[in-house]
């Protein structure tokens, strides 16, 4: 009987053990564009920050359409900026009506945006990248590059945390 305390215990411990180095291991401090770019572009938080900041209020910071977390500030930059810096390669400028990003995050979740939608829809004016939440620097708080966008139907159902790569892509 001991031994079966003892050794569920231990595979208790074990087992959060391995959950909170998951959670760690899942920490970013910087993403990659890649993919459809004239030149691969990485960004570290600070990079981010060198871009205009703009302040958030009453958001949710949810990444589940099924709960909501409502924070009363955060910073945050415009996504658009930072794309506006990465130059595409295409030959003519209608060719990006069929251009996508596939935003990657390091757990291998992954969502899609057009190009339309980030750069000729309310989406893009609304799409960001959290810096700071009620004051703490995401960096400071454990938290990692995470994606916003405050303008879709369903509140958190394309938040992403861990962002690590965005490829762009072009569809055929």
């Amino acid at each position: 009987m001991r031994y079966t305390v003892l050794f569920t215990m231990m595979m208790f411990i074990s087992a959060n053990y391995c959950f909170a180095q998951e959670i760690d291991s899942n920490t970013t401090d910087q993403f990659l564009i890649t993919g459809k770019v004239k030149l691969e572009k990485i960004f570290t938080l600070t990079d981010i920050k060198r871009f205009p900041i703009i302040t958030l209020t009453d958001v949710n910071v949810s990444c589940s359409p099924k709960t909501e977390n409502r924070v009363k500030e955060i910073k945050a930059v415009m996504l658009k900026n930072l794309l506006d810096s990465v130059s595409f390669q295409y030959e003519k400028s209608r060719m990006l009506n069929q251009y996508y990003f596939l935003f990657i995050a390091k757990d291998g979740y992954k969502m899609v945006f057009s190009f339309n939608e980030i750069y000729n829809t309310d989406i893009g004016k609304n799409l960001y990248l959290v810096t700071e939440i009620e004051g703490n620097p995401i960096n400071e708080m454990g938290n990692s590059i995470m994606v916003l966008t405050t303008k879709d139907i369903k509140g958190g159902s394309r938040n992403m945390k861990w962002l690590s790569k965005i490829i762009v892509g072009m569809a055929e």
